[in-house]
This record gives structure tokens, C-alpha cells and sequence, in this order.
């Protein structure tokens, strides 16, 4: 999902940076791109001399979907290619659109994704969490608003990067229905309005 001058554009990193190409595994499913998060049915791309290693290692971690999610794959993946080159890269923007405006509204940071369902939010600019790290600003927003989130610290892998910079971020994801997308939006305005 790519969105803005993007749009549609089907990126893949081995084709789009050729020189990280024999290092890298492409781990892809149709978990979100067809709203079945639950099934964990996917794929995975990599060069030839790291296969063995790689099964080696799926082996262990992974069984095999059930069949009905298996044809319920195929059948999404033999969609027209205009799903995925129309339909597929605007499904999400009037939520992303809706929701970063909610956002905004109460005092959060938003940048705009180019090809995600998330929302990446600096929070410091919210009066009721602006004390609180990011975890406990996550637990402020399912217990006291109604509307979850993931701690930005979650993304971050170096020590410095969590010390600092990880630290002014919750993502919230857009990926519910228009419904779900409404009310959160209520709840944040309701209960954390300027």
C-alpha cells in the first residue's frame, strides 16, 4: 500500500536497493492488505544461499495454515490487478485522513504514512499525557479514553534511540472499520480536547 504521488507503487527492497539484495528476507502476508490480521498466512522471499537456513529456522517457529485460509489466499491473490494498484492504496486513506485529524486536534504530532496504516505521533503536546513516558501514556489511553495504542518504544532498537528519541511517540492504527474509526475518534475529542 503506497499512498500521495506513490500510490500503488508495489516497492521491494532486494528490486529497489540492489545492493542489499543477497542479504535480504522479504517477509510479506495477507494479514493486512486483506484484513484477515488473525491468519498469520504469508510468505517469504530471499536469495538462494540462505533457503536452507531460513527453512531450518521456519521449521521451528511456524505450522501450516489450515486449508480454508489457504484458498482464501489464493482467491485474494488472484484478485485483479487493479485492487492492489486502486482499491487496496485508497481503502485506508479516509481512516488515516479521519483519524490524524482527531489527533491533531488534541494535541498530538502527526505525520502522514506514505504506505501504512499506522499513525506514528509525537504525544508530549497532549496536556493529560505530556508528564507520562510512553508506556504509561499507552495505559492512559485504552483505560482512561477508550482508545488503544502502542508505545513508541516498541520500534526502537538501539539504547540511545529508546533513551531519546523513542520516547515521544504511541502509534495508533487505522485499520478498523469507519465505525471503529468515528468513535475513537469521539473518545479522543471527548476526552482530551484542548
Amino acid at each position: 500500500m503506497t499512498y500521495g504521488e506513490q500510490r500503488g507503487k508495489h516497492i521491494l527492497i532486494p528490486k529497489e536497493f540492489p545492493n542489499v539484495a543477497d542479504r535480504t528476507l522479504v517477509c510479506n502476508s495477507i494479514g493486512k492488505s486483506a484484513s484477515a490480521t488473525g491468519w498469520r498466512l504469508g510468505w517469504c522471499l530471499m536469495p538462494p544461499h540462505l533457503t536452507e537456513t531460513y527453512r531450518g529456522v521456519h521449521d521451528q517457529l511456524v505450522v501450516m495454515s489450515p486449508h480454508p485460509m489457504q484458498y482464501a489466499a489464493l482467491t485474494y491473490l488472484k484478485l485483479e490487478e487493479t485492487y492492489f494498484s486502486d482499491t487496496l492504496a485508497t481503502r485506508y486513506v479516509d481512516r488515516l485522513d479521519k483519524l490524524a485529524t482527531s489527533l491533531r486536534r488534541v494535541g498530538f504530532e502527526v505525520s502522514a504514512p506514505e504506505g501504512a496504516y499506522y499513525l506514528f505521533c509525537k504525544y508530549r503536546g497532549v496536556a493529560a499525557l505530556s508528564a507520562m513516558g510512553p508506556w504509561d501514556a499507552a495505559m492512559h489511553m485504552v483505560k482512561e479514553v477508550g482508545v488503544a495504542c502502542v508505545p513508541g518504544t516498541n520500534f526502537y532498537g538501539s539504547d540511545h534511540a529508546l533513551e531519546k528519541e523513542a520516547q515521544q511517540y504511541l502509534r495508533f492504527a487505522a485499520c478498523r472499520s469507519n465505525q471503529d474509526i468515528d468513535a475513537a475518534c469521539q473518545k479522543l475529542e471527548e476526552a482530551l480536547s484542548l
